[in-house]
């Protein structure tokens, strides 16, 4: 037998003996079977410390980290296109404030400031 030691709500050890504890720790007793399960691939299997006890790590849906995959590399991309395009927002803000021809027209402007709206509210987060 194994016992489990949580704080909290979250686990601070596992020993093989309950000892005397503080009222804020509290102890469950889990077989060697389970100790095993956990500390021998931590990525199959947990203790949750809501229910008390071992729990089998459910499997994500390959479809699930597919989607995943690929919102981060759309926000990527995003992000990469407000980084790429915020010198020519500054550059026409700067011109206007000076009084400056501007490089872009009034319309290629407002059209870059939709993208990169379009672009900021599609980054997943």
């Amino acid at each position: 037998m194994k016992y489990v030691y949580v704080e909290n709500s979250k686990v601070v050890t596992i020993l093989d003996y309950a000892g005397n504890v503080p009222p804020t720790v509290s102890i469950y007793e889990i077989t060697d079977r389970e100790y095993n399960d956990m500390t021998q691939d931590p990525r199959t299997h947990y203790f949750d410390v809501t229910d008390g006890i071992v729990k089998l790590i459910p499997e994500v849906p390959r479809e699930k980290i597919k989607t995943d995959y690929e919102n981060e590399q759309n926000s990527r991309e995003q992000l990469r296109f407000l980084n790429d395009t915020d010198w020519k927002v500054l550059r026409h803000m700067r011109q206007k404030a000076l009084n400056e021809p501007t490089t872009l027209t009034e319309e290629e402007y407002l059209s870059l400031e939709r993208q990169r709206a379009t672009a900021a509210a599609s980054i997943v987060k």
